[in-house]
């Protein structure tokens, strides 16, 4: 009862985010593969994050009305797992390594709240101020990825930007020609 507990308030997140989005899923982006199947989906949560896929399975019983929009927005995390295993191997165990300690603290703090202790209640502050610093650091140096990713695609954009600034002389006189239809039968395909 407990982990269903600690999982439906992160399903119940899941859900409302899916229902302000008006519960359609838009097409991905192009180039941006498509979400798993529901298969896929929960064979990778059975196998990489247990607790979670417990959980769903509990809230399926509980919620089944609700379990699509569930396992569709769980698939977010599957893909973005994928593409950080992709291009950032390193990020990927610790993309699920934050996931796993998330859950866990979820765990944590409702012992803490049930412990009457208070030397339990420390021990088990302390363990969540752990797990919470663990987690703010994974999801920290995926940040981080992030910036560089965008960093260095803005400068390629700007590289670009000056290579055709120096050659706008040529470009403008192709484009011209191309709108008059102004050949060069010199330089033209034969």
């Amino acid at each position: 009862m407990n982990r269903v507990r600690n999982t439906i308030p992160l399903l119940v997140g899941v859900l409302l985010m899916s229902l302000v989005a008006g519960g359609q899923e838009p097409p991905p982006p192009p180039g941006e593969p498509p979400l798993p199947s529901e298969q896929e989906t929960l064979s990778f949560l059975e196998a990489n994050l247990p607790e979670m896929y417990r959980g769903l399975q509990e809230f399926k019983q509980h919620n089944p009305e609700a379990y699509p929009n569930e396992v569709r927005m769980l698939g977010h995390l599957v893909r973005r797992y994928s593409e950080l295993k992709r291009v950032a191997p390193e990020l990927a165990a610790g993309f699920l390594r934050a996931h796993q300690l998330d859950a866990q603290c979820r765990q944590v703090a409702d012992e803490m709240r049930r412990a009457t202790d208070e030397a339990q209640r420390a021990k088990l502050k302390q363990q969540l101020q752990e797990m919470l610093n663990e987690i703010f650091d994974l999801r920290l140096a995926e940040r981080e990825l992030e910036v560089k990713n965008l960093e260095r695609e803005l400068t390629k954009i700007r590289t670009m930007l000056e290579t055709r600034r120096e050659a706008k002389p040529q470009i403008v006189e192709r484009r011209m020609r191309d709108l008059t239809f102004e050949v060069d039968e010199a330089l033209g395909w034969w």
